[in-house]
């Protein structure tokens, strides 16, 4: 019998890219997908009623009173893995993928056939990154167009060479994060963590499939991410996301005022120009595939609305408060 493996994240997104999560990992052979609501969304709620293998729970103040926390943790990366630990320590499947809302598996099948094969000394299972971005600048037709990038080898020499005078804000060529994300092996008394279990246990990595990370649906949410981000209450664990990814908040901040600029900057991150898409063919860090989930939307008798134009309705209605504060030019 072929391993299981289960999902769970902490989702704080609009209801049609938390169902596309779910729809999709199901699909792909998750044997659950458990999503932690980080407020209450009825849209959400609604939504993910439609998928009998998704369970969902609303992470409201009498969730956290109830929990070993007492109190809703203020950084939210505690929430996440507060939650995925829940999960580890209940579930039957045999294997936990813990990711963002953000974050799909590409395929399903040769992740099984990687855990099937994993050698008993492996703790977890590595997931590589191939991260979403805008050939010539074009945001297709959907939340989910566009091309994926991996992380560059030799990064002091071909950062420059692709990214010239940016390359240090990306991190090994991506806005977000290299580590990947991680199948642990449940039964282990693992701790989990945000990309692996604690401590780094032994582990192999999967070279047969990716995690595709979108790090921001569309340019609207990718700049709601940074500047929230740097905007977060100072805390012990504030240097955690590196230095190009800082240099990415800093920036955003000091240009949110000058709309130019700030797209500008924005642009530039998230988007290959022609040149850029053919060294990166050349370098083997390039996938060209593309991504389209909407028929397994609807098998799973989903149509939620994946235009761009819909998505940042959501995003204004979601943090209309913080964006008229930070950024009112955007709410």
């Amino acid at each position: 019998m072929k391993p299981s493996w289960a999902v769970v994240t902490t989702a704080d997104e609009p209801a049609a890219l938390v169902a596309t999560f779910a729809a999709h990992h199901l699909a792909q052979g998750a044997a659950a997908v458990h999503v932690f609501l980080d407020q209450p969304d009825p849209e959400a709620e609604a939504m993910l009623a439609h998928l009998p293998a998704c369970e969902v729970t609303v992470c409201d103040a009498s969730y956290w009173a109830a929990s070993k926390k007492r109190k809703r943790p203020e950084v939210h990366t505690a929430r996440q893995i507060y939650n995925a630990q829940q999960v580890y320590a209940k579930t039957e499947a045999e294997w936990v993928l813990h990711c963002d809302a953000d974050e799909f598996l590409l395929d399903g099948l040769a992740a099984r056939k990687a855990l099937a094969e994993a050698p008993d000394a492996a703790m977890y299972m590595r997931l590589l990154v191939a991260e979403r971005a805008y050939p010539d600048g074009v945001v297709g037709a959907d939340i989910f167009a566009g091309v994926f990038r991996y992380a560059l080898r030799d990064y002091s020499q071909t950062g420059p060479q692709v990214y010239g005078e940016m390359a240090d804000f990306f991190h090994f060529g991506l806005t977000g994060h290299k580590a990947g994300k991680a199948f642990v092996r449940t039964g282990a008394a693992l701790k989990m963590g945000l990309h692996a279990p604690k401590d780094k246990p032994p582990h192999k990595v999967i070279q047969t499939t990716r995690l595709l990370h979108f790090d921001g649906l569309t340019k609207l949410h990718f700049t709601l991410k940074l500047l929230r981000r740097a905007h977060e209450p100072l805390h012990k664990t504030n240097d955690r996301h590196g230095v190009a990814r800082s240099t990415q908040f800093s920036s955003l901040r000091e240009a949110i005022s000058d709309v130019p600029l700030r797209e500008t900057l924005v642009s530039v991150l998230k988007s290959l120009d022609r040149e850029q898409i053919a060294q990166l063919r050349d370098l083997g860090s390039l996938d060209e595939a593309g991504f389209d989930p909407r028929t397994i939307l609807a098998a799973a008798g989903l149509c939620p609305d994946l235009s761009v134009e819909a998505f940042d309705v959501a995003l204004r209605q979601r943090y209309g408060g913080f964006l008229q504060q930070y950024a009112p030019d955007l709410a």
